[in-house]
């Protein structure tokens, strides 16, 4: 049997208004009719995990806990084992208030363990000044929720996404950013855990986003991609950024058309 990662903005929904895109929500309800698992394999780095469900099932989603993968789920252990007790958080009053609720000291200032990065709609240069500070003079770590590198928004233009603005922090400190998010070798196990799949062959990530989720998941995880239109991204010639042997598997206008695959696998 064969299991699909969808991803969510973008592919299931259309942006941060969380809208679906209907061929995408009768998708994920032929997989429900068919038996055939799947997930919401998301790096949403702006509401908690359960809120974000609850959103999802008055969208009409056919999701619970068990069928929901964000990084915010991995984000509390994974900070625990690296010692880590206090964070810097760019990002919502929703997840800042899920890091304290997870035990964390969640402060204002540059004095901290580490410097985690979400989606921060109100970054300016206080902030990164205070994340910078933070990496270079108390010496923190640096985490992002993902590596993605845009994000699209309700008004139809894109902006840089989590993933950018690590990169500028890690340009200015000179440190590595660690994810927790996609594509880490972390996410995907546990994606998969989630499935009950285990061969990367039978899995399918569905995706917007052909850099992180997909070329960057398929050489960490081996499952085969498929790149959606019905995003970021609207036409292919982004994928000529893209080495050839980790270019998506399949390209369709959007996630409906995976039916397709199923019918195949049958």
């Amino acid at each position: 049997m064969v299991g699909f990662l969808l991803d969510l903005e973008g592919t299931l929904v259309k942006d941060k208004s969380y809208t679906p895109i209907p061929e995408a929500l009768e998708f994920t309800r032929y997989l429900d009719e068919k038996g055939i698992p799947w997930i919401v394999a998301t790096n949403n780095s702006t509401e908690k995990p359960g809120v974000l469900v609850e959103i999802l099932r008055e969208k009409g989603f056919n999701v619970d806990r068990r069928k929901l993968l964000s990084p915010s789920l991995l984000a509390g252990d994974f900070l625990k084992k690296r010692g880590v007790k206090s964070i810097y958080f760019l990002g919502t009053e929703k997840v800042k208030e899920f890091f304290r609720e997870e035990g964390f000291d969640v402060r204002d200032d540059h004095r901290v363990d580490a410097v985690v990065v979400g989606r921060d709609r109100e970054i300016n240069y206080g902030k990164l000044k205070t994340a910078t500070s933070a990496l270079v003079l108390e010496g923190a770590e640096l985490f992002a929720f993902h590596r993605n590198r845009l994000i699209l928004d309700p008004d139809g233009l894109v902006g840089p996404s989590v993933g950018a603005i690590a990169e500028a922090l890690s340009y200015a400190s000179n440190k590595p950013v660690v994810s927790f998010g996609k594509p880490s070798k972390e996410y995907f196990d546990r994606a998969f855990e989630l499935l009950g799949i285990s061969d990367p062959k039978k899995v399918y990530m569905v995706s917007d986003d052909p850099f992180t989720d997909l070329a960057e998941g398929k050489k960490v995880a081996g499952f085969k991609t498929v790149f959606v239109l019905s995003g970021k991204y609207k036409d292919l010639s982004v994928l000529d950024e893209i080495p050839a042997e980790l270019r998506p598997d399949y390209v369709f206008k959007h996630a409906g058309e995976c039916i397709q695959l199923v019918e195949e696998s049958a």
